[in-house]
């Protein structure tokens, strides 16, 4: 049997994403719905059906999606358009190939093919190799070539984006070779929508977050320099046709110290726990961004939910690299998000070191955003160096000074509040995520005192939660400090104002951050040892430079002074907390039943 001619591949850009782009602008080259040309006889081409000149009139043709399914379910899973065209059955590879015209500037343009595909597929463009689907191997392809697994076609909805393609003036040919996993196969699916649109721009920033609803909202904010018109989201999920397409606006204001302006759009009205892709309009001359995609989160806990959690994340330039590396450690983990628990940049509020700000959200781009461009969202509580000075009382300000005022907050807190989209009260809130987890963000001292209006919201969201399995306070200064003096004064406040509430309604996790270090107490209520009590874990050591262990803390039931962060992963009532250092080894487990001291308490 001869072998396919092996084609060098095509040295671009891709990217591949399980999105479908509907990108303003966009040429549409080949339609979903198109007749192509099929050759299904179980005899591999001549090695040149690749390329431009080769006659394929012999062959057969037929409208897109072409295939077959024997299973049960029929056609019943097949996306639109559905299966138009009937293929022999059970067989390895299956060959398609489609003309199509194309004139103007090739140059700065990028293709987008947007597949639905059983099992895998290559694609050539004018004889050239450009892309193949994600399940398709390495290495040469033979009329023999399989898959590495199945699939169905309602999940090979994936987008393959390719920049400065080899495209010529007047007649193109793209030629796709379909694979199936073995002979047994129940189906085969091809259908594939060609267009061009200018290269995607890259914005100087892009990150996720949630101001209300998990389930059903993201809040997405991105960064420009200067004016690009009104921000505004295409968006929708991976069951779209063009017509279902959705356009979000948002607002716009500036970044503090900075040419930059800040962009943010909420999208609402989203289905749980599903897959949204979305690209960001007018960037630079009308173009838009490259398509990304996140994941709503589930109602209920049906699926395993991994959160990673940390603080203290780039202290100065020396910090970069750590903070680069813990974030590409965290992405390894696959969690849905990640929480950080303050001090995000240590910049203190100072307008002279702006320029770490515009480091940290470049690293965030080039760390926290996958090969498959999902983005992770994050939360974010306050840290004493976001602040002027680092608390608000700071600068001779006194504690009387202190306004409740989102003016005095932006005055003492100019990048915190200006760069992140925020749940509820400035400086501390809560996001439930369905009824089976709620991470409370808290503000220890730092742009508003712990005692007063934040401690009183924080009794009644307690009081309101009492029946969630898995309740997460979330805050900045440790009440129980594993270097820094334990009767600090916001230390002090923590146990005195905070702690009781947490052990009154059924706390049994709290995360602290602020030491540099890596720390897990005994369970304590009450101020001492006991089964009933709560376990204090983190103190923050994201990407900061180390400080050592008080190991004469009475409290302190492991403690090392290392650089690491937190998985946290729910299973229904049950968590598995791995704590790993900066080379993912695990440095500390815990795996316990929510409920299995707080019930002690009753």
């Amino acid at each position: 049997m001869k072998a396919l001619l092996l084609i060098p591949f095509f040295l671009g850009i891709l990217c591949v994403t399980n999105a479908t782009p509907q990108l303003h602008n966009a040429q549409e080259l080949i339609p979903f719905e198109s007749v192509w040309f099929f050759n299904d006889d179980d005899v591999a081409p001549d090695p040149t059906w690749v390329e431009i000149d080769f006659d394929h009139t012999s062959w057969d043709r037929g409208s897109a999606l072409l295939g077959y399914d024997t299973s049960s379910r029929n056609h019943r899973r097949w996306p639109a358009p559905g299966l138009q065209t009937a293929l022999r059955e059970n067989l390895i590879t299956y060959y398609f190939r489609k003309e199509f015209e194309f004139s103007g500037d090739a140059s700065d343009l990028v293709m987008f093919i947007e597949q639905i595909i059983d099992d895998g597929a290559v694609y050539y463009l004018n004889g050239v190799e450009i892309a193949r689907s994600a399940l398709m191997p390495d290495g040469p392809v033979t009329h023999s070539t399989t898959t590495r697994r199945t699939t169905n076609p309602q999940d090979e909805h994936a987008v393959l984006e390719i920049v400065n393609p080899p495209l010529r003036h007047g007649r193109n040919v793209m030629a796709v070779s379909v694979h199936n996993f073995s002979r047994e196969s129940s189906d085969i699916c091809f259908g594939a929508r060609v267009s061009l649109a200018h290269q995607p721009v890259t914005p100087l920033a892009l990150y996720l977050t949630w101001q209300r609803d998990p389930t059903t909202t993201m809040t997405i904010q991105w960064h420009t320099d200067g004016d690009t018109g009104s921000p505004s989201v295409v968006y929708g999920n991976t069951s779209m046709d063009d017509s279902q397409a959705l356009t979000a606006t948002g607002s716009t204001h500036p970044m503090p110290y900075s040419e930059r302006l800040i962009h943010t759009v909420e999208l609402t009205g989203l289905e749980p726990d599903s897959k949204y892709y979305f690209a960001l309009q007018n960037l630079e001359q009308g173009r838009s961004s490259f398509v990304y995609y996140f994941r709503t989160m589930p109602p209920e806990p049906s699926r395993p939910i991994r959160v990673v959690i940390g603080g203290d994340l780039m202290a100065g330039p020396r910090g970069y690299e750590e903070f680069h590396r813990s974030n590409a450690l965290a992405v390894t983990q696959n969690p849905d998000f990640i929480v950080w628990g303050g001090d995000l940049a240590y910049v203190d509020g100072r307008a002279d070191l702006v320029h770490r700000w515009h480091t940290f959200f470049e690293i965030m781009m080039q760390s926290l955003i996958t090969p498959s461009n999902r983005i992770i969202p994050v939360l974010y509580a306050i840290g004493n160096h976001e602040i002027r000075d680092h608390f608000y009382w700071g600068a001779g300000r006194g504690r009387e000074a202190y306004r409740d005022t989102d003016e005095f907050r932006l005055s003492i807190a100019p990048y915190f509040y200006n760069l992140f989209a925020f749940p509820s009260h400035p400086g501390y809130g809560v996001v439930d995520f369905g009824d089976y987890l709620s991470i409370i963000l808290l503000d220890s001292d730092h742009s508003g005192p712990i005692e007063g209006n934040q401690t009183k919201w924080l009794e009644s969201t307690l009081r309101s939660r009492s029946d969630i399995p898995h309740v997460f306070p979330i805050y900045h200064v440790p009440g129980f400090p594993s270097f820094r003096p334990f009767d600090g004064e916001s230390s002090v406040r923590v146990r005195e104002h905070w702690v009781p509430l947490f052990e009154d309604f059924g706390v049994e996790l709290a995360f602290e951050f602020h030491d540099h270090t890596y720390k897990r107490t005994f369970p304590i209520l009450n101020e001492q040892h006991s089964d009933k009590g709560i376990i204090y874990i983190g103190d923050g050591a994201w990407g900061v430079p180390l400080r050592p262990v008080n190991r004469n803390r009475w409290y302190i039931e492991k403690g090392i002074s290392t650089l690491n962060l937190i998985l946290v992963s729910l299973h229904g009532n049950y968590r598995d907390i791995k704590v790993l250092d900066s080379h993912g080894n695990i440095i500390d487990h815990l795996f316990e039943r929510s409920g299995q001291r707080s019930r002690l308490r009753e």
